[in-house]
């Protein structure tokens, strides 16, 4: 099954005490660790609302982990405890989602909005769910929607959202205004800086994209991508000294990723 869930945006789509990975360990070459037990579970006599709020953190550690029968066993296990929590729901639609039952999954998270109206987060995963659908106007309402809630902890990922589609319809002003605000809300919004970077370079400001990028590495400076970036902007421009710097830079980071193994196709059309 196609894995669609941006690995940068999970953290946002639970509420801040349960953030979500979706990363496959087979895919990162990292073994699954064993998701931790809350100590309400532990206790001999917990109450009700403990017991789901145990089974429910438990329900959200084997989501990280992309074990979602497991998942789904446990957060249903809290919905039969709690079955007024929002946040329960919430969980369970991205789990569907991850399964790629897109129909079960809107039932759930709408299910969650509707006993709590501002649930930003909900409303951001019904977005992404319409986005997938190729519902893109009404993922757009979900996204604004989201963004109406003065507390929403994370507004970076519904402006990020919003700039995908303004890009995709080919308004790039307006893309780059909500990149912009996500930038705003978060200055380590790496993907945000990313994708304006990306316009810019379609653009021909060339020069501008530069500057994200070397802003990048100075937020990021193990993280490959601007390296790469660069080497590539600056090979585009015939620079070819800048160009063998930055992508051995980005090869120096990390040798063995697909990123240096793209650093290293450039370098060798570059006769390194």
């Amino acid at each position: 099954m196609r894995k669609f869930l941006p690995l940068f945006l999970i953290a946002s789509f639970l509420l801040s005490s349960c953030s979500s990975i979706f990363g496959s360990s087979k895919e990162s070459g990292v073994r699954k660790a064993s998701p931790v037990i809350p100590e309400e579970v532990k206790e001999k006599k917990p109450t009700k609302e403990e017991k789901a709020e145990g089974y429910y953190q438990i329900g959200v550690s084997y989501l990280k982990l992309g074990e979602i029968p497991l998942s789904l066993n446990y957060l249903f296990k809290a919905r039969e405890l709690k079955p007024d929590d929002p946040k329960i729901y919430n969980a369970i639609g991205l789990a569907f989602i991850e399964r790629g039952n897109l129909d079960k999954a809107e039932k759930y998270i709408k299910k969650a909005i509707s006993m709590k109206e501002d649930f930003s987060e909900a409303w951001l995963n019904l977005g992404i769910l319409y986005e997938e659908k190729k519902k893109f106007q009404k993922a757009k309402e979900c996204y604004e929607k989201a963004l109406s809630n003065p507390l929403y902890l994370t507004p970076e990922a519904a402006y990020y959202r919003l700039a995908l589609l303004y890009e995709k319809e080919g308004n790039l002003e307006m893309a780059k205004r909500e990149l912009s605000l996500a930038i705003r809300n978060n200055t380590d919004f790496f993907p945000a800086y990313v994708e304006l970077a990306k316009i810019l370079e379609r653009e021909g400001k060339n020069e501008k994209a530069k500057e994200i990028y070397y802003n990048l590495i100075e937020l990021f400076p193990n993280n490959q991508y601007p390296y790469c970036a660069l080497g590539e902007l600056y090979k585009k421009e015939g620079k070819y000294r800048e160009a063998k710097k930055y992508l051995g830079k980005c090869i120096s980071i990390a040798p063995k990723s697909p990123l240096s193994a793209k650093a290293r196709a450039e370098l060798e059309e570059l006769g390194e």
